[in-house]
């Protein structure tokens, strides 16, 4: 499958090849697990709860230990009371993490840029090294490909930092090196331009 293969100006050079990213089939489920792995991953893990033994107070016995027809109590500060500890609330260092292989990691992006690819929202850039960051190119770049500017865009460089710092000043645009690019990413961009190596890298590491 071919798709425009432009310049920064928005020029149409010749066609690009995204075959070796696409797949036949839109493998819906892979791409749910994948997601999910993602947000898990992205969990510090930090939050923490007080036991009865760490919150302040509750030191003094609150009623007699006999005869008053009651249960026994020690504490005010049981985790049944108003002010209470908690019970089995969460600690610090749990880790969230959850493992796909990485068969299913591929399947799912692969499936991810079929999406967008049958939604046509793919656009190769052909590989071109900016001197210096200069957003307004890019800007003028998504006005030529009548690239809605309100909707989320990603930019896929090749290790070009220059293309990175100068697309990641426009609002509602992410821009990242090939390698640093998850489903999640694909799937929440409208619109998706990358340029022509980073497409051999990416497909190199996905059909493994």
């Amino acid at each position: 499958m071919s798709t425009k293969l432009v310049n920064l100006e928005g020029k149409e050079v010749g066609s690009g090849d995204i075959k070796n990213l696409l797949i036949d089939k839109v493998h819906k489920q892979c791409m749910f697990e994948q997601v999910i792995a993602e947000d898990a991953g992205k969990r510090q893990g930090t939050v923490s709860t007080l036991t009865r033994g760490e919150v302040r107070g509750g030191g003094k016995k609150p009623r007699p230990q006999k005869h008053t027809g009651r249960a026994q109590m020690g504490s005010t500060r049981a985790s049944n009371l108003v002010g209470g500890g908690c019970s089995f609330g969460p600690k610090p260092n749990r880790n969230y993490k959850l493992y796909l292989n990485d068969k299913q990691s591929h399947l799912a992006l692969k499936s991810a840029f079929t999406l967008k690819d049958k939604n046509n929202s793919i656009y190769v850039l052909e590989d071109t090294k900016i001197s210096k960051p200069e957003t307004k190119k890019i800007t003028n770049l998504f006005k030529t490909l009548k690239i809605n500017a309100e909707k989320r865009i990603l930019v896929i460089a090749d290790d070009n930092n220059n293309l990175i710092s100068s697309a990641r000043n426009i609002n509602r645009t992410e821009a990242k090196n090939w390698n640093q690019v998850s489903t999640k990413d694909v799937l929440n961009a409208s619109y998706i331009l990358i340029e022509a190596s980073a497409i051999a890298k990416i497909g190199k590491v996905v059909n493994e």
